[in-house]
């Protein structure tokens, strides 16, 4: 059960914030950064989103308000990261 929570805080923070991230890529027209940013994002998301809803299927409320949380940590961070680099 723990190891479920640490992998779903990790996966879903990363997946967040390299969204973000892919997404300045994009309108940079950064090609590399985009290929490499968006295995990233798919890679994570597969991961973070089958815990989440096994989460909802499983009634495993406090592991489904975790991903809600940690996502919306992850976008913070994705913002802060993105506007940091871009200063």
């Amino acid at each position: 059960m723990l190891i479920e929570y640490l992998l779903l805080i990790s996966t879903n923070i990363i997946f967040q914030t390299s969204r973000t991230y892919n997404a300045r890529a994009i309108a940079k027209e950064d090609t590399m950064k985009v290929v490499w940013t968006s295995i990233i994002v798919k890679v994570s998301w597969i991961i973070s989103t089958s815990i989440g809803i096994k989460s909802v299927f499983d009634g495993d409320i406090w592991l489904a308000i975790t991903y809600v949380v940690t996502g919306t940590l992850g976008d913070y961070l994705g913002m802060i990261i993105t506007y940091k680099n871009n200063a």
